[in-house]
């Protein structure tokens, strides 16, 4: 279920750092969220310079903004980790300001999330009654 999505404006990052910026945002997804890193899924999208405006400026100085969604339940402690550690990769691998770094915590439901066509409250039922119970 974890998603996270990167939006990276002001500059253009070669595919082996993306790359390497992925795996790592991957591994910190699962880590914190105690899953297995198979069912992370990352995304980074490019924007071109002239098609964001940072600053009330167009182009502006690089920025990203990022999108992770978690299933209802997971704790506050977690979102902010999860927030943080996505700032400070984005901080030292994407070579970004941390001031220019916005993030957004999405929470769904589990009988509104599908897995294979399957709600995730029917596959990963225990799991969100185990957390429940915590």
């Amino acid at each position: 279920m974890p998603i996270v999505r990167f939006h990276s404006a002001g500059q253009r990052h070669p595919e082996d750092v993306v790359t390497n910026f992925l795996v790592k945002a991957s591994k910190i997804y699962a880590r914190i969220l105690e899953c297995p890193v198979d069912r992370v899924r990352a995304f980074y999208v490019p924007h071109d310079n002239g098609m964001v405006a940072t600053g009330g400026a167009a182009p502006g100085p690089s920025s990203v903004f990022f999108e992770f969604i978690v299933l209802e339940g997971r704790s506050l402690s977690q979102r902010q980790l999860i927030a943080r550690e996505f700032t400070e990769l984005i901080s030292a691998t994407l070579d970004v300001e941390t001031p220019m770094i916005r993030g957004h915590c999405i929470r769904v439901e589990p009988e509104d999330w599908c897995i294979g066509g399957r709600f995730a409250s029917d596959v990963r039922g225990a799991e969100i009654a185990q957390r429940k119970a915590q």
